[in-house]
């Protein structure tokens, strides 16, 4: 296994940066922005990001998809022993942008640390239906996953629907955050999941049920393009 990626707390500086949920006091700007994992993997061209993914022997296959998909590609097998598997059939599948999969490689260290085997997934990429999406953001992009649970070794499956517990505003980490019962314990493991999620700074954005109903089943993980901002919620 390479070397785990350092990871430093996020600074509490608040942003009005464009962001789902412009002007939410949860946005943060750290003043070491350029140092961190994300603003690498966000601002990377195809062939620097190909290579790192060889020189990280990522098992992947180049793919094919929508024009917004910069760097598209598909996972061939496990991240440090965590599977990624797509669970719904009504989207496009295991295509994902070249910087998601080094943001998710980042993740899968943390997901092996807690025993976690596998984490299903019910969508990645997915094509723009309106016409309206922008390059660099969201699943048009590929840049995008939304995980609806995590599987562990010995058989224990979190579920986000069903174990997050969560309240649309509420927040997830830090000072302040919400605790669930402490009996409660697949939503404290959820919680903890999220939340060292954020502290890889590898992704732009980190969504729960916490932020609103429309992720009520999901942790929405993120990276994007030309911003200097983190949201976890």
């Amino acid at each position: 296994m390479r070397p785990k990626s350092a990871v430093l707390p996020l600074l509490a500086v608040m942003t009005l940066a464009p962001v789902a949920g412009a002007g939410n006091p949860l946005v943060q700007a750290p003043a070491d922005y350029e140092a961190t994992p994300a603003h690498a993997y966000g601002e990377m061209t195809s062939e620097p990001c190909l290579q790192m993914l060889r020189d990280r022997s990522i098992p992947f296959e180049q793919a094919t998809a929508g024009p917004l998909v910069e760097t598209p590609v598909s996972l061939s097998g496990p991240l440090h022993g965590v599977t990624f598997r797509h669970v719904h059939a009504r989207t496009s599948g295991a295509v994902m942008d070249c910087r998601l999969v080094l943001a998710l490689d980042d993740f899968a260290q943390v997901l092996a640390e807690h025993g976690v085997v596998e984490a299903g997934y019910v969508a990645a990429y997915r094509p723009d239906a309106t016409g309206s999406a922008k390059p660099g953001q969201r699943h048009p992009s590929g840049l995008a996953i939304d995980i609806a649970w995590f599987g562990r070794q010995d058989g224990q499956r979190w579920v986000v629907e069903k174990d997050f517990a969560g309240r649309p505003g509420a927040r997830t980490c830090g000072r302040g955050a919400e605790t669930p019962d402490p009996s409660a314990e697949s939503a404290t493991m959820l919680r903890k999941l999220v939340c060292e999620a954020g502290k890889t700074r590898s992704f732009h954005l980190v969504l729960t049920p916490n932020y609103d109903s429309e992720h009520r089943d999901h942790v929405h993980l993120e990276v994007r393009r030309n911003v200097r901002w983190f949201l976890v919620q």
